[in-house]
């Protein structure tokens, strides 16, 4: 069984309401069990490919109207991620706008990751494999080579883990 949760600023786990609740009566069931927390970030090395295969076309997904396979679509999603969860409020002819600031560099595009895959859960409960860099990995290097899906996220559709829209 698995759980996802998010560390707190004060130290703490916060699993989410439903999250909480499932934790909580799985714990009842099974006293004693031992469970293994797992940080769920890709490393550096590969952490802008997670970001541009994964979690943008997850995003782009997710959103109506949108496709996961159009670029025009991916690069809105791109630029309004970086706007709303690596931006700036900027005032320009007197009126304040958001701006979304670089995202290069291991630590800022870590943050901003983090931060989407924040909103992610929150608002549409994708399941852990859609999130999970070692997923994307396994679907970069050994499925998407020899003739699979030529995107992640049909790749997630195909093992039947995304919701039908």
């Amino acid at each position: 069984m698995e759980f996802s949760c998010f560390g707190t600023k004060d130290g703490g786990l916060d699993f989410g309401e439903r999250g909480r609740m499932s934790l909580r009566h799985y714990i009842l069931d099974n006293p004693g069990v031992r469970f293994t927390l797992k940080a769920v970030l890709p490393e550096s090395s590969s952490q802008r490919r997670y970001f541009e295969g994964a979690i943008v076309p997850l995003v782009a997904f997710f959103q109506e109207g949108m496709s996961h396979k159009n670029p025009d679509d991916l690069r809105r999603v791109r630029e309004w991620l970086k706007a709303e969860f690596n931006g700036e409020l900027v005032v320009i002819g007197g009126k304040p706008q958001k701006v979304g600031m670089s995202t290069k560099g291991r630590e800022a595009l870590q943050r901003m990751i983090e931060r989407v895959v924040d909103w992610l859960v929150e608002n549409y409960a994708p399941p852990p494999e859609a999130l999970d860099p070692d997923y994307y990995k396994r679907w970069r290097d050994t499925v998407l080579p020899y003739g699979g899906p030529d995107n992640y996220i049909d790749y997630m559709d195909e093992l039947t883990l995304l919701p039908k829209r």
